[in-house]
């Protein structure tokens, strides 16, 4: 352990460069699910429940960009608060539809961006980190996430962002010290259970300090302090609910747990394959027929690969297994590998219980980052400019080759194929809570 006044290593400068670089990689990428999400809402995707993933865009769609909308939910309590991204763009004339799919490219953009500068602090070359959050970005979970309206886009930003403050809290506790309240509290808002990771993260960052003694004070001030910025801001939304609440505790706890999902659940095995296997290359869509909502349901479920998939799939758990590992082995990394392991063990042993009639891939927008960063964990350990880094940059563009067709078929397929929708349910159809 080393000592706090002295630090193993500390973080690079983030310079104009690195900033510049970030925003060209969100512009390529918010152009990319710009398109796809215009695209997808010229369909009718965007008006059912459940076409894929068991997603619910007709909900989010409202909430974010038309005059009646709900709130969110227990599951979801701020993420009303998102809703004035929306308002330039309607200002300006694009369709509610329109708005909706062009907040969660600009989210996903930015996700992207967090990518690129999660590396960069941890002094990977500029040029591998572009090409490693050119993988994030067209790697099948990101895709889908920045195109579809939902809460996932959103967390998934969170999840990054809790991430890259982790790299400089590992390194110098002075970072970041309100930054990491903000972001706790909007991992809370767009998804409580998510939660998890900024505390986490913190855990580890005092940890790595102080040593386990020492950081149990400091934890206990931010928990507390995270609680009520979290209970502030839920009274600001939600002050109705609480008043009910407090007229009859039982009656709203009942209503809460009635809200858990049910359901045919995935064993070990299927679980860690949708959501670790698939987030980076995905299959062709199963189709899981909804006897009770009356339409055909898309997700993945089954291995199903053609040649140049599988390839990339198994050339992408390759790539994955070394940077895991790697990451693990290096002492500067060590610290922040380990909670990212942590947190990707968490979220697969909770979301064993948590899925709703065996759909899992819905989730992996919670994990994706985390696997990403796993499998990127060989770069920082190369120094830039060696003859390693250039043969490593050299397999992350070969992999880029093969994960970007496979990626933007799978989006091309769900983006056009629901223009003429058949279904004997009448739109929304029925929103079942997971």
């Amino acid at each position: 352990m080393h000592p706090a006044h002295r630090p193993a290593r500390t973080i690079p400068l983030l310079g104009r460069a690195d900033l510049r670089l970030a925003a060209l990689l969100a512009l390529g990428a918010l152009a990319l699910y710009s398109a796809l999400g215009l695209r997808l809402a010229q369909g009718q995707f965007l008006d059912v429940y459940n076409l894929a993933f068991d997603f619910d865009p007709p909900r989010y769609v409202a909430l974010l960009a038309m005059e009646e909308y709900e709130r969110g939910s227990v599951k979801h309590p701020l993420i009303l608060l998102l809703r004035p991204l929306a308002w330039p763009l309607l200002a300006v004339g694009f369709a509610a539809k329109q708005a909706a799919v062009l907040v969660m490219a600009g989210i996903g953009a930015a996700t992207v961006a967090v990518a690129f500068l999660y590396l960069r602090s941890l002094a990977v070359g500029a040029g591998t980190a572009a090409a490693l959050a050119a993988l994030f970005a067209l790697s099948g979970c990101q895709v889908v996430v920045s195109m579809v309206p939902e809460s996932y886009g959103p967390a998934a930003l969170g999840i990054a962002a809790t991430w890259l403050l982790a790299t400089w809290r590992l390194a110098d506790l002075r970072h970041g010290r309100r930054l990491r309240f903000a972001l706790a509290a909007y991992a809370y808002g767009i998804t409580p259970t998510n939660l998890l990771q900024p505390v986490l993260a913190e855990a580890l960052a005092w940890w790595r300090h102080r040593g386990l003694a020492g950081a149990l004070r400091p934890l206990l001030r931010y928990g507390l302090t995270v609680a009520l910025l979290c209970a502030a801001l839920t009274a600001l939304v939600w002050i109705d609910v609480l008043a009910a609440f407090l007229s009859d505790p039982l009656a709203m706890a009942r209503e809460v747990y009635w809200q858990r999902t049910k359901g045919f659940r995935e064993g070990v095995a299927e679980t860690v394959l949708r959501l670790v296997g698939y987030a980076v290359v995905s299959p062709r869509f199963t189709e899981v027929k909804l006897e009770a909502d009356g339409i055909t349901m898309l997700d993945f479920r089954d291995p199903a690969f053609g040649p140049m998939a599988l390839a990339a799939f198994i050339a992408w758990h390759v790539f994955f297994l070394a940077g895991a590992v790697a990451a693990v082995m290096h002492r500067p990394t060590r610290w922040l590998a380990l909670g990212l392991w942590a947190a990707l063990l968490a979220n697969i042993a909770f979301h064993l219980d948590f899925q709703f009639r065996g759909s899992v891939y819905i989730y992996a927008a919670h994990t994706h980052f985390l696997v990403f960063a796993l499998g990127a964990g060989l770069a920082p350990v190369l120094h830039p400019g060696s003859t390693a880094a250039r043969l490593y940059l050299a397999s992350v563009l070969a992999l880029l080759v093969l994960v970007a067709p496979v990626t933007l078929d799978r989006a091309r397929a769900l983006a056009t194929g629901f223009d003429d929708l058949r279904a004997t349910c009448t739109a929304p159809c029925t929103p079942v809570p997971r």
